[in-house]
């Protein structure tokens, strides 16, 4: 259980800059809102690769992972990890599914605070309703060709686990290209997205576990 909470937050990535160079703050972020609204409503599914970094003060070396990312509109998102090791996260209607070592376990995050919030930031990403999430304040600033969304935690249980959130997301069609999370301890994850493609066909069978 302790490995399942582990990752689930690995691949929720940050750093812990308040306005990276090249960005400026966006003071008024309603016509941000309203854009991040308008394309969600027509993205239907995404599916990408991922390379996440987690950077731990004790190790010198980063440890990387690779895998395979899917969303699909209402509520289910599939994190598959293919290296350096095989293990499966699926998030739908509220239940988090691992599969670890041949192992599964559900999980229901209604009944778990920090579950729940990990949950809703990562289905606020896919719907483009962050500046909504009650457990963060949100800053939002932008560059030529990028937004930068800086989230705060202000539920205790959030504060506890980490400093900072940053989701990087693309001028053309804000999809998530990169997620950032600064944890309190001075360790930090990176999640780099490649390879995106939205609205293309997914089974519903990606987000069960047999």
């Amino acid at each position: 259980m302790k490995k399942t909470f582990l990752l689930i937050f690995l691949f929720l990535p940050f750093f812990a800059l308040c306005q990276e160079k090249g960005f400026s703050l966006i003071n008024n972020v309603k016509p941000l809102q309203e854009l991040l609204a308008a394309n969600a409503q027509k993205t239907g599914s995404i599916s990408s690769d991922f390379l996440q970094e987690k950077n731990m003060k004790m190790l010198q070396d980063k440890v990387i992972s690779k895998g395979k990312f899917f969303y699909k509109k209402e509520d289910k998102i599939r994190i598959e990890y293919t290296t350096p090791f095989q293990y499966l996260l699926i998030m739908s209607g509220g239940n988090i599914t691992v599969k670890d070592e041949g192992k599964t376990n559900k999980i229901n995050a209604r009944n778990s605070k920090t579950m729940q919030s990990v949950n809703h930031v990562m289905m606020d990403c896919m719907r483009g309703t962050v500046f909504t999430n009650k457990d963060f304040s949100v800053k939002a600033y932008e560059s030529n060709k990028q937004y930068l969304l800086v989230l705060s935690p202000i539920d205790e249980a959030m504060k506890k686990m980490f400093s900072k959130v940053q989701i990087y997301l693309g001028k053309n069609n804000t999809t998530v290209t990169e997620l950032l999370m600064q944890e309190n301890s001075g360790d930090y994850t990176v999640m780099k997205f490649s390879n995106i493609k939205t609205n293309a066909p997914i089974a519903d069978a990606l987000f069960f576990i047999r």
